[in-house]
């Protein structure tokens, strides 16, 4: 445990003279800005304001993960060809860890600052009346909980192929994302992670506003229940993988 944070204090301060702790910081406050301008002179019906930036988000977030975790791996690499990475610690999945803790921890701060700055917005600035407060932050911690898998997936890819593959993917990835919130995700959206967060967020806000017929609600809850349930043991699994692959990686590119 001492060696765990030892490695989160060692990554907190490397990432102090990067861009890292900013792009969390700014982002929020650029995406709430533009909403608020779009919704200043339009109609403000709760759910359409809950839904259309629940998505924006949940659309964004696979590329700016990707970015994320390819300038986290970019910088590994540049300070010792990731060998400071591999070997600093014993066992050797602790910076792992470490890594995974702080990209995760930041993501949920940009993502609750985004919502905190959008409800400010729409509260203050537009008396917007009976705001679905909760809603919000459930939608959020769904957006959190699907952009874990993202995580894992985009950091190994960045360790082992590169920041330029990562991106690529993040790009494809918010396509993808969008994509699966029409009818083309409405059977295989469970099984694919890149459709968890604005599917699972979405679904909850259908749920809050009754936006279907009341015979249909049962399904819906089956649908979310599932959907969690399959979320999570992906996660339980890349997870898993993700410690295997990082104790027997030795810092190499896989083209190397």
């Amino acid at each position: 445990m001492l060696s765990f944070f030892r490695c989160l204090l060692a990554d907190i301060r490397k990432k102090k003279r990067t861009s890292f702790i900013w792009m969390h910081v700014t982002i929020p406050f650029i995406c709430a800005g533009f909403f608020l301008l779009y919704f200043c002179h339009r109609e403000h019906q709760p759910y359409q304001l809950y839904r259309a930036y629940i998505e924006a988000i949940a659309v964004a977030l696979p590329l700016l993960i990707g970015i994320v975790c390819g300038m986290t791996a970019s910088l590994e690499e540049q300070a010792g060809k990731f060998q400071v990475l591999v070997g600093r610690t014993s066992p050797k999945f602790v910076a792992y860890v470490s890594k995974m803790t702080l990209l995760l921890f930041m993501n949920i701060c940009a993502i609750y600052l985004a919502i905190g700055l959008y409800l400010l917005g729409l509260r203050f600035l537009f008396h917007v009346p009976n705001l679905p407060y909760f809603l919000f932050l459930e939608g959020g911690a769904w957006l959190v909980a699907g952009s874990v898998a993202l995580y894992f997936i985009y950091f190994l890819i960045s360790c082992t192929i590169g920041m330029g593959a990562s991106v690529l993917l993040g790009g494809a990835g918010l396509l993808l994302t969008a994509l699966m919130n029409t009818g083309l995700g409405d059977a295989i959206w469970k099984y694919n992670p890149w459709a968890w967060g604005i599917r699972l967020a979405e679904y909850k806000g259908i749920e809050q506003f009754s936006q279907v017929e009341a015979s249909f609600i049962t399904l819906l809850h089956q649908e979310i229940n599932s959907g969690a349930l399959i979320m999570a043991f992906a996660i339980i699994a890349l997870f898993i993988v993700s410690i295997i692959w990082f104790s027997r990686w030795e810092g190499k590119k896989a083209y190397e």
